[in-house]
């Protein structure tokens, strides 16, 4: 299955790294490769939640997800989100800001670097409550804990929509006051990790209202709206599909402009990618983009069709936490530095975990174990 899946994606990395070695030299390469790899490893992250919504489609509407929808939308997010975002954070020229994120990705990422404390407030207030619609399980479902006990009952509080929105605005409030204090109480300093918070927090609202009507709007007669996308309402559960793929860019977003201050476009923190032109740096990053993109795509097809979140039942608590730990980190990140080796590996051993206590060890042992020795 694994060498099924890369088979596509690594070896548009192999042609495209030839591609840019022959035209570009080998610093285009190296720098494509690495980037490739990162957005290979961010898109296995991001597949289980993708399969989960995959699975509340019917075809056409499914196929249509799998296929275009996944990697035309991860594209847009990820090449559109750090503009949107210092367009937004310092109310700068649209227009500007998308030739300056191109051709001179320096400034654009001296830019993106002085709206963090905003867009850290903002991603760790809405990734936090994305994990709190497991943490508190407010969709209701039967499951079995992954953690024990205390994720049992944290997953039957009641009113568990208000206890993600208590635990969150407790998050926006302790960080302000903690970044206040470092700070000696400088409101330039304070304000824009308030407001940050804030508006995640609205934003989070948003999102899943939008995403209740494209649910309730889109479900038919008789039919059961957590399985919709047939009839005349099927064109919502795009807008649905959308809000998903919102959720999956903006984490990708936090973790590598953000918090890791890795610019995609611009190849910052990669091997070789100083040597490039701001423009051959631009090609490398969207390359790599698409490549992630489309690999994302076919792991999502593979887990829906093998019912991968059904028969390896922790891998959705993984990709849960994983959010949990991104939010965590976005928070603690206004207030010390981050090591760079914990922000590229934590998800990866999460997911990892959940994979592997997944595993039926149980059964294997004990067939092991009644297998007769033959003499």
């Amino acid at each position: 299955m694994a060498r099924s899946l890369l088979t596509v994606p690594l070896s548009l990395t192999v042609v495209a790294a030839a591609l840019a070695w022959i035209v570009l030299g080998p610093a285009a390469a190296l720098a494509f490769v690495a980037l490739a790899l990162l957005e290979i490893a961010m898109a296995a992250d991001s597949s289980v939640p993708m399969a989960g919504i995959a699975g509340r489609l019917h075809s056409p509407a499914r196929r249509l997800f799998l296929s275009l929808g996944i990697v035309a939308g991860v594209l847009a997010m990820r090449l559109m989100l750090p503009p949107v975002a210092v367009v937004v954070g310092s109310a700068e020229d649209p227009t500007a800001t998308v030739g300056e994120a191109v051709f001179a990705p320096g400034a654009f990422a001296a830019h993106l670097q002085e709206v963090r404390p905003a867009l850290a407030a903002f991603g760790a207030a809405f990734i936090w409550l994305v994990f709190a619609e497991y943490l508190f399980n407010t969709d209701r479902a039967s499951r079995r804990s992954w953690l024990g006990r205390l994720e049992a009952r944290l997953a039957a509080v009641a009113r568990p929509r208000v206890w993600s929105l208590v635990t969150a605005t407790a998050g926006v409030a302790l960080t302000s006051v903690l970044v206040a204090s470092a700070a000696a109480w400088e409101p330039s300093e304070v304000v824009p990790v308030v407001v940050g918070g804030l508006l995640g927090i609205g934003a989070y609202l948003g999102s899943k209202r939008l995403a209740r009507w494209a649910l309730h709007g889109g479900a038919t007669a008789g039919t059961d709206t957590g399985s919709v996308g047939t009839g005349r309402g099927a064109w919502r559960i795009h807008v649905y599909a959308s809000t998903v793929v919102f959720e999956r860019g903006l984490v990708v977003f936090m973790l590598f402009e953000i918090l890791d201050g890795v610019y995609s476009l611009s190849g910052s923190g990669v091997l070789g990618a100083d040597g490039l032109s701001a423009l051959e740096q631009a090609a490398v990053g969207a390359a790599a983009i698409g490549v992630g993109a489309l690999f994302l795509a076919r792991l999502t097809s593979r887990l829906d069709q093998a019912a991968g979140l059904k028969r390896l039942r922790y891998l959705k608590a993984g990709a849960a936490y994983v959010l949990g730990v991104l939010a965590v980190l976005l928070w603690t990140s206004l207030l010390v530095p981050i090591p760079g080796v914990l922000v590229g590996w934590f998800g990866t051993v999460v997911i990892g975990l959940a994979l592997a206590s997944s595993l039926p060890w149980r059964a294997w042992v004990r067939r092991a174990g009644l297998r007769p020795v033959r003499g």
